[in-house]
């Protein structure tokens, strides 16, 4: 049903793959704001530990655009990301990039948007909250393939292959999970849906996951406080602010930095009795091959958050579509 679609973002990918492998790059900068930039959390976060070919940096746009770093230049290139591609600052950086002679590749899921109109290359993704696209085609995996393609360009790889049938798998496994969850998810909105404040606390890979489940899901769609704790800072001061009254939301996931996670679990499971653990070593995750094992179920782990929330918004009565001042007031 969504061939042509799969097909059509696979070659923007290797479009992109092949651009950058005709040219010597020596950094890779991802841009973007919000959910957007977390988003593109993992291409900053794979590269820098399975290559040592480029250097990697993450912005908010708005700072890349007024405070831009030195080395930004003909040996970068510049990712970003906005979902309508008319955020004005994500399409002046990549306009900023393009004048330093960078290389820009661009995700958004508008055609003929400012953002395309800036970048040399794009890649669509779908998002239809009435029609769900399947997740092969979301944004999330969209970047997890494109950082692969460039690992194979940079690590003389080939392991986009294996991504890209990963990533056709993906939508069953949300469905399984999503199925088996959703009794617990329920309760957890019926539970929380009054709860003012809500941590998130993760480490790795997980850290973009909570920090979307804190910002663009708890706050921005459910209007609560909250704030994305990551685990491996969590002992440094935050957890003097945790008492018997702090619901936190745990992630734990599958990668090198789980035992960050697992510490920071075992202290709040003797402080609070508020405490919600989504732990990816409860997912049947066998059909992918095991090096790609911790990367996906950082993308399970972010569909069930997105279920949990979904589900306090039930309880809550508050669609998860509601703003108050986004694309409302002038700001």
């Amino acid at each position: 049903m969504h061939e042509e679609k799969i097909a059509l973002v696979d070659g923007q990918v290797k479009a992109v793959q092949k651009a950058v492998a005709a040219r010597a790059v020596e950094n890779v900068y991802f841009v973007a704001c919000g959910g957007s930039l977390a988003t593109l959390y993992p291409g900053k976060y794979i590269l820098e530990r399975e290559t040592a070919a480029v250097s990697t940096g993450a912005y908010t746009a708005a700072e890349f655009l007024n405070d831009p770093p030195a080395r930004l230049g003909e040996k970068s290139l510049v990712v970003l990301n906005s979902q309508s591609g008319g955020t004005p600052e994500t399409a002046a950086a990549a306009r900023l990039a393009a004048g330093r002679g960078a290389l820009t590749a661009a995700f958004t899921t508008t055609p003929g948007s400012a953002l395309e109109q800036a970048a040399d290359h794009i890649v669509y993704y779908f998002d239809d909250p009435a029609a769900p696209y399947p997740a092969v085609l979301t944004i999330f995996p969209e970047v997890y393939k494109l950082t692969y393609a460039l690992l194979d360009v940079w690590n003389g790889t080939g392991r986009l292959p294996e991504v890209n049938a990963a990533m056709l798998r993906l939508q069953d496994t949300f469905d399984e999970a999503c199925a088996a969850y959703r009794p617990a998810a329920r309760a957890f909105g019926a539970k929380y849906a009054g709860e003012p404040i809500l941590y998130s606390i993760a480490a790795g890979l997980d850290a973009c996951v909570g920090y979307v489940l804190t910002n663009c899901l708890v706050m921005e769609s459910l209007w609560k406080h909250s704030s994305p704790l990551h685990a491996g800072e969590f002992f440094h001061g935050a957890f003097e602010a945790v008492d018997d009254t702090a619901a936190v939301f745990a992630l734990l996931g599958l990668g090198k930095t789980r035992a960050l996670e697992e510490r920071a679990v075992k202290f709040l499971q003797r402080k609070t009795g508020k405490l919600t653990v989504l732990d990816a070593a409860a997912l049947d995750l066998e059909a992918y091959p095991g090096w790609l094992r911790a990367p996906v179920s950082a993308l399970v782990l972010n569909r069930l958050a997105a279920l949990y929330c979904d589900e306090m918004s039930y309880a809550m009565g508050h669609p998860i579509s509601s703003r108050r001042y986004m694309g409302v007031e002038k700001y």
